[in-house]
């Protein structure tokens, strides 16, 4: 996606899942989303899913603002920048699901190529908010995932697991529905997806978009054209948005110079890595570290807006 035009700063924040489970749920009673001035953006390391139990405003997803209420569920892909508020005087009630979908499909033995279709989750126009009273087959899906997470009783854990899976697979089946425009072309989008894959797993190597274009059985020509086409970006553009992203987990989450972490998420100099961070994050990477380091984020209560100037409550 692209961030050039977003007028906010980006915040990385970084959710630290269970070895032993890919989700983490930011539930019950509810979390009560501020009203105020949206002054930042921010992105997770997974896969972000939205309740809206009551009230109403607005999301803004990268480039794209939606309005929501209740019952409509929130979709936010990882390493997306995106923010929620509550519309003027109010305060919406959310709980959240954060998932690591590769481990939740791994894990659970889910067939590779059936996480194919989540990819489409990431295109520039996907529509980030879903009705729940439009698809009550999902809101129920929804609603019973949270209640596992609460209840807690026997294999909780598994049946957490398997509603997931079928909440995102139901959620790939309705989706196209929406737009016949921008998804009556699936099969193109997905075209690319193998790129997108090869990235994510091999994102600290040195990549060719050659190499990108013949995984996708295309000429260089085309696949440039296509993945611009549905990404918003060029395949290089994307490959050093998946580095800074990744760079943010090692710049928070350890004490690597600069340097070092630059050349473990592959740029090949620390002058590359840091114009490359500049450009997408407005600051420098020294910088990032030190301002997201006042704020924490590696604990179930990290607050959905965590600048210190934007309060976050549980509802009374």
């Amino acid at each position: 996606m692209q961030k050039q035009s977003i007028p906010y700063t980006l915040e990385y924040s970084h959710y630290n899942l269970p070895v032993d489970f890919p989700i983490i749920g930011l539930i019950g009673p509810g979390w009560s989303l501020p009203d105020g001035d949206i002054t930042f953006l921010h992105c997770h390391n997974c896969l972000e899913l939205g309740f809206c139990h009551g009230g109403s405003g607005i999301l803004l997803v990268e480039n794209k603002q939606y309005s929501f209420e209740d019952y409509d569920i929130s979709v936010i892909c990882p390493n997306t920048m995106h923010i929620s508020k509550s519309a003027m005087g109010t305060r919406s009630q959310w709980e959240y699901l954060y998932i690591d979908t590769n481990r939740l499909f791994k894990e659970y033995l889910v067939p590779e190529f059936m996480q194919a279709p989540l990819f489409m989750f990431d295109s520039p126009d996907f529509p980030n908010i879903v009705s729940g009273r439009k698809y009550p087959e999902l809101k129920n899906l929804f609603l019973n995932i949270l209640k596992e997470f609460r209840d807690q009783s026997e294999n909780y854990q598994l049946n957490i697991a398997c509603l997931s899976i079928s909440f995102l697979l139901e959620l790939t089946r309705l989706l196209p529905k929406e737009s016949k425009t921008h998804y009556s072309n699936q099969k193109t989008k997905l075209a690319i997806y193998p790129a997108i894959q090869y990235i994510d797993k091999n994102y600290a190597e040195s990549i060719k978009i050659e190499k990108l274009s013949s995984l996708c059985s295309l000429s260089l020509t085309h696949f440039r054209r296509i993945f611009k086409a549905i990404m918003g970006e060029s395949p290089l553009s994307y490959l050093n948005r998946v580095r800074i992203n990744k760079s943010c987990e090692l710049l928070y989450n350890t004490e690597e110079s600069v340097l070092d972490i630059a050349l473990k998420v592959g740029f090949s100099s620390n002058t590359s890595y840091n114009r490359n961070f500049t450009a997408l994050m407005n600051t420098t990477p020294l910088q990032w570290r030190k301002k997201s380091r006042t704020i924490p984020k590696n604990n179930m209560n990290f607050s959905i807006f965590p600048v210190p100037q934007q309060d976050i409550s549980k509802p009374d």
